[in-house]
């Protein structure tokens, strides 16, 4: 797809440049004179980059640039300023962008600086904020990657079980935390058990996803659950770890008793089983995690189901 890139220029060799410099790359560019015009188009679909002339450049129209990233909105909105060839900045707090280049070295570096920001952008997008793991979109490719080489691997799909009355109960702050430990204990102890081949992903709240061989995933899964067991009590107040149980609020607001928070895991593999699609393996191994949950013995639950080859 096409990436959208605004371009806020006034000198006319700059913007020849600019304009034979991307004509082979694949975007559509918006030539204007001023942040002030660039602006509804900015409002009206946030661009992929605002590439902006900042040589001589009014203050005013640097304010507003400014404005525009430190609004939550546009934080994915890449700014790459076109400085002179002795710019020299002291605190770039009073500069919000993204990345430089000087006017003597454009032509030479505009493609390669713009491929490393967008390059940059999509690495972000691809990591949860939280516990800086691949996120869901970097977790699909790596499922379809292996499936598409035909690796044999084992599929686990992780959850908590009462955080969210917990979260309700002690606030999201600590709740942010146990998300934290339970991403550092699954990345500690699988890489530790499978050093090479693992991969370990957040999909977001408190849902994680990690593959490794087949032989492997089981025992690790066992270390995990029990690590959790052990290093969840920190997190309780002591009061609430004597009676092993918390008082939050249910679904329907009332007030209802949550045991001590637990982890379940469900596990799949392609061992013996097709999956041709990243979206069938995910289901199955969230299904097999949905069986963990009703478990009362383990709380983790793995598919033996084969396929006929």
């Amino acid at each position: 797809m096409n990436k959208k890139i605004i371009v806020i220029v006034v000198n006319e060799k700059i913007k020849q440049i600019i304009k034979k410099d991307l004509s082979k790359y694949p975007c559509e560019l918006y030539f204007f004179e001023n942040t002030n015009e660039a602006l509804q188009l900015i409002y009206d679909a946030i661009p992929d980059l605002v590439l902006v002339e900042a040589i001589n450049y009014p203050l005013f129209d640097v304010s507003m640039l400014n404005d525009l990233k430190s609004d939550p909105i546009f934080l994915s909105m890449n700014v790459v300023a076109i400085v002179s060839s002795d710019f020299y900045i002291e605190n770039w707090r009073n500069f919000l962008v993204d990345d430089y280049i000087r006017v003597n070295t454009l032509e030479l570096d505009l493609p390669m600086r713009i491929s490393i920001c967008f390059e940059r952008a999509e690495r972000i997008i691809a990591t949860n904020p939280l516990t800086k793991l691949p996120g869901n979109l970097a977790i699909q490719k790596e499922l379809q990657k292996r499936l598409d080489r035909g690796d044999v691997f084992a599929l686990a799909y992780a959850d908590l079980d009462n955080f969210k009355p917990f979260n309700d109960k002690y606030g999201f702050s600590r709740g942010d935390e146990v998300i934290k430990m339970l991403g550092r204990l699954i990345f500690n102890i699988v890489r530790a058990d499978q050093p090479s081949g693992s991969f370990i992903g957040h999909i977001g709240g408190d849902d994680f996803v990690y593959m490794m061989i087949p032989e492997k995933i089981e025992k690790t899964t066992e270390k995990i659950i029990n690590f959790f067991n052990n290093l969840i009590l920190n997190f309780y107040d002591a009061e609430d770890i004597k009676k092993g149980y918390i008082e939050s609020i249910n679904r329907e607001g009332k007030t209802q008793i949550f045991p001590i928070m637990t982890v379940s895991v469900g596990i799949t593999s392609n061992q013996y089983r097709i999956f041709n699609h990243f979206s069938e393996m995910a289901e199955v191994a969230s299904t097999m995690k949905s069986v963990a949950k009703k478990q009362k013995d383990k709380r983790y639950a793995i598919d033996r189901r084969r396929d006929i080859r």
